[in-house]
């Protein structure tokens, strides 16, 4: 395991202090990247004996800007990478501010919280998602309530007004796989109810509604850097906003609401859910890379698609609406069938072929914690039928081609 070697302190500019990494130390940590660097080159080769469902995408300017930190000594959450990343990522999607954290799950939480979502409270969301949407709202003592898909996943938008009571208070859409839901509607929604909006973005950095990036469009957009993202920190999150009020709350809220003043006071229930700069670093060289991400994971759709058309019979291909670009975090298909199984029949058969796949989210209601008796027969549809094939940026054409003939073979059989 990787250890550092302390050679005395440094000062920053700031006046903290930071630690100095002996040069051995660094050899080490630059071998191991590029052991890294080398495994996914492999990969990208299609000399890997499993193609996986996803990987990160790294590359030696990744290496650069996390060692050059080490170097620096600049590691922690007030380092100077932090908010390097968090103008840098601002400026991309077209905000006033942004706040990094731990995880897409906190910046979701962080958001709800900060905008004053408590017990009491509702807010409506998709029923099709991963169940972090869902455990944000509860961990502010709200209740969510849940909506119906479209064929794409996202949240149906002519469903939304019916689930609207006295106690709702925002709306919380999702932009499923990576493909924008249809925010003109939403926004008009909200207004006339007097609600908030904030965007479920995990999974869709870089994605346009009808030439806007995603995320900017509600009051606050939040996103996920977990490693399977087109972008990663390892582990991250990021809130974009335009609003100077809720970026700073939330900047005290994932440091402990530490006071200005004196130091170990403070004033308010807060937490530690902070972006350290190794992570923003990583950041940093993956946001420089972002549209050259998105474009291969753009291309690598359009391959899958035209492959697999003539399957269009039993498999239901992944589109784009009038107005939206994705960004295919995940290449999604839906197994056509009214008889249940084959869809986990169809994986086994990949896994057994070295193919990794995953099945779709299993809806909300499904959940054990969330389980209603309500239907949500979209949802029900994908989560049952849905599957993702392995998408990521750096895929090989011959591992996809190897994918598309094992689920041509699978459906002639």
């Amino acid at each position: 395991m990787f250890q550092t070697t302390l050679a005395g302190s440094t000062p920053s500019a700031s006046g903290i202090l930071f630690p100095q990494i002996v040069t051995s130390d660094v050899t080490i940590f630059l071998c191991i990247a590029s052991a890294i660097i080398l495994s996914y080159s492999q990969y990208a080769m299609g000399t890997q004996s499993i193609i996986h469902v996803c990987e990160p995408d790294i590359s030696p300017l990744e290496v650069r800007y996390v060692t050059r930190a080490v170097r620096e000594g600049q590691i922690s959450s007030v380092a100077k990478y932090v908010p390097l990343f968090e103008e840098a990522f601002a400026k991309k999607v077209g905000t006033k501010y942004a706040v990094a954290v731990n995880s897409g799950g906190s910046a979701l939480f962080l958001t709800l919280w900060a905008l004053g979502i408590r017990a009491g409270d509702e807010v409506i969301m998709p029923a099709f998602t991963m169940v972090a949407t869902a455990n944000a709202i509860k961990q502010c003592g709200a209740t969510p309530v849940f909506v119906d898909s479209e064929q794409n996943g996202n949240i149906n938008v002519t469903k939304i007004e019916e689930k609207i009571t006295p106690r709702t208070k925002a709306i919380l859409p999702v932009h499923i796989y990576g493909h924008p839901c249809d925010m003109d509607v939403i926004l008009v929604i909200a207004r006339k109810h007097k609600l908030l909006v904030v965007e479920d973005a995990a999974e869709a950095h870089g994605a346009l509604y009808n030439g806007t990036m995603v995320g900017s469009l509600g009051v606050a957009g939040c996103f996920s850097f977990y490693a399977n993202k087109v972008m990663t920190t390892g582990e991250g999150g990021m809130v974009v906003t335009n609003s100077k009020k809720l970026a700073a709350s939330l900047q005290k809220l994932r440091a402990y609401y530490i006071s200005e003043k004196k130091h170990f006071l403070h004033a308010e229930l807060a937490w530690n859910l902070r972006m350290n700069s190794l992570a923003a670093s990583l950041g940093l060289a993956q946001l420089e890379r972002l549209d050259e991400l998105i474009e291969k994971r753009r291309a690598n759709a359009a391959y899958y698609s035209k492959k697999l058309a003539g399957l269009s019979d039993v498999l239901t291909l992944p589109s784009e609406k009038t107005g939206a670009r994705s960004i295919y975090w995940m290449y999604g298909v839906v197994v056509q069938s009214k008889k249940r199984g084959l869809r986990d029949t169809l994986m086994k058969y990949l896994t057994d072929r070295g193919v990794e796949t995953r099945t779709f989210f299993f809806p909300m209601h499904w959940q054990p914690m969330y389980k209603e008796t309500k239907s949500y027969p979209i949802a029900d549809y994908l989560g049952r039928n849905g599957l993702y094939l392995p998408s990521s940026s750096h895929i090989a054409r011959k591992s996809q081609d190897a994918v598309v003939k094992h689920i041509q073979e699978f459906f002639r059989s």
